[in-house]
Formats: structure tokens, C-alpha cells, sequence
């Protein structure tokens, strides 16, 4: 149990790190964390070696910190107003004051032009046959 405890601590702390995913990660998280204790109890109780025990107890509640603090920081993002236009670019088209006028940029466009006459087109020669390259030489 304490093997199994570490390595879903590992897991689930690398996946708690990537955002919105960490969500996956919190349920194996507090399963891993539960595996970890139990094991460090019984390991205590017999006496034996409880290393990997304490790593998944360790690792556990880190991943779960982690994944906490991101949707913690997911939900200040939305609240501050994060991905919103900054100082009014991107609001959608408005009309333009009264009395604006239209510059030089903005004024109608020119009425369409004849298109330019083409010469026609000529039949195409045909190629010459390639030589063969010779060999290189020898050194």
C-alpha cells in the first residue's frame, strides 16, 4: 500500500500542476493519501521500514494543495475580469460620434477600373531531349 500510495502521489501531483486537469487528479489523490495512512499505521504497529509510506502521506496532501490553489487561482482569474478587452478594444463596432467625418483612409472607394488588356497566350516550344550525365572519374 505504501508503494501504491507514492506512486499515485507522484501522479497526481504532475497532473495537478496542469491546469483544468487538476480536477482528475484530486480523487486519486485523497484515495493515495488514505493508502498512505493505513500503511504507516500498520507499518509502525509491525515495525518495519515505512519510507514509502511516508513519501505517499507526503506527496498526497501536496498534490491536493496544489490542485486547490489552482482552481483558487482559476476562480480569482474569473473574478478579477481575466481575458477581458483591455481598455475597450475588441467591444464590437460602434457608430461614430456625431459630426465625425470621414479622413482620407475612410472614403468610399474609387468606382472599378477596366482590367488591364493581356497579351495572348503563345503554344509552348517544345524541350530538348536531355543528355545523359557522364560518370565522374575514377580517383
Amino acid at each position: 500500500m505504501g508503494v501504491a500510495s507514492m506512486i499515485i502521489g507522484i501522479i497526481s501531483l504532475v497532473i495537478g500542476f496542469v491546469p483544468m486537469c487538476g480536477f482528475w487528479a484530486a480523487v486519486p489523490a485523497v484515495i493515495g493519501l488514505i493508502l498512505g495512512i493505513v500503511d504507516l499505521v500498520l507499518r509502525t504497529k509491525r515495525k518495519q521500514p515505512r519510507g514509502k509510506a511516508i513519501v505517499g502521506v507526503i506527496l498526497n496532501p501536496l498534490a491536493i494543495i496544489v490542485i486547490v490553489a489552482w482552481f483558487v487561482m482559476a476562480g480569482y482569474g474569473v473574478e478579477m475580469g481575466a481575458g477581458q478587452p483591455i481598455s475597450g478594444y475588441g467591444q464590437g463596432w460602434q457608430p461614430p460620434p456625431p459630426g465625425w467625418q470621414a479622413g482620407p483612409a475612410q472614403q468610399a472607394p474609387l468606382p472599378l477600373q477596366p482590367a488591364p488588356q493581356t497579351l495572348p497566350l503563345q503554344p509552348m516550344q517544345p524541350m530538348e531531349p536531355m543528355q545523359p550525365v557522364p560518370p565522374a572519374p575514377a580517383p
